[in-house]
């Protein structure tokens, strides 16, 4: 087998919580009379929550300082995730389980903040497998740039090229590839027409994701 190690994002690809990463912007934008449909945030999941406040607070001329719209949204889903029951993406503990079985070393690697992802692995009760969880606070740059790989990679005590990683955004397979590493993509509804023209494999789901890293 080629690779020595596989590489899950969280949100989208291990967590089914894309829609409350869009449902948290719509209370601040709110505040200044925006309203962010869910067709228009498919243009920004995936990327660091950062990265989106600039670009909302730019497209939609809102009179707030930098990171404001970013840190009352952090603070809306820290309250929903305690609150509200969490799942898994469809095979995720399968794959996970998998992937061990086979040998290799695994790891999330996610520009979520790392409180939150950390309450989400544990909601879910899939935390117990990852000794390797690399979130935004250890980088300086998140997705697209090829930083939070080549961290994961360094914890992991590996070379970019021996990790494989899986993403459902177009950024998220962006930085994966800059960082010199494979990618399988699993678009969903919120990333579908993003450009997946840089992974190294499509798929439908997280069972043909390890299906294809195992084939390798």
């Amino acid at each position: 087998m080629k690779f020595k190690a596989v590489i899950f994002d969280l949100d989208g690809v291990l967590v089914d919580t894309e829609g409350f990463q869009w449902q948290g912007w719509l209370p601040p934008l709110k505040r200044f009379g925006v309203e962010l449909s869910k067709e228009q945030y498919f243009d920004y999941a995936g990327k660091t929550g950062s990265d989106i406040d600039a670009q909302l607070i730019e497209r939609f001329k809102i009179p707030a300082g930098k990171g404001t719209l970013v840190a009352e949204k952090e603070k809306l889903l820290m309250k929903w995730f305690k609150e509200k029951p969490l799942k898994t993406r469809p095979f995720a503990e399968k794959a996970i389980r998998e992937a061990l079985a086979s040998g290799l070393k695994i790891a999330v690697c996610t520009t979520g903040p790392r409180e939150q992802s950390l309450l989400k692995l544990e909601k879910t009760g899939i935390k117990k497998y990852f000794e390797t969880i690399v979130t935004i606070e250890m980088v300086a740059k998140g997705k697209p740039a090829p930083d939070i790989y080549l961290k994961t990679a360094e914890s992991l005590g590996l070379r970019p090229f021996d990790c494989v990683a899986i993403e459902d955004s177009e950024y998220g397979v962006k930085s994966a590839k800059s960082a010199g590493m494979a990618c399988a993509a699993i678009p969903d509804e919120w990333s579908a027409r993003q450009s997946f023209e840089k992974a190294d494999k499509i798929c439908r789901n997280l069972k043909e994701a390890i299906g294809w890293i195992k084939s390798r």
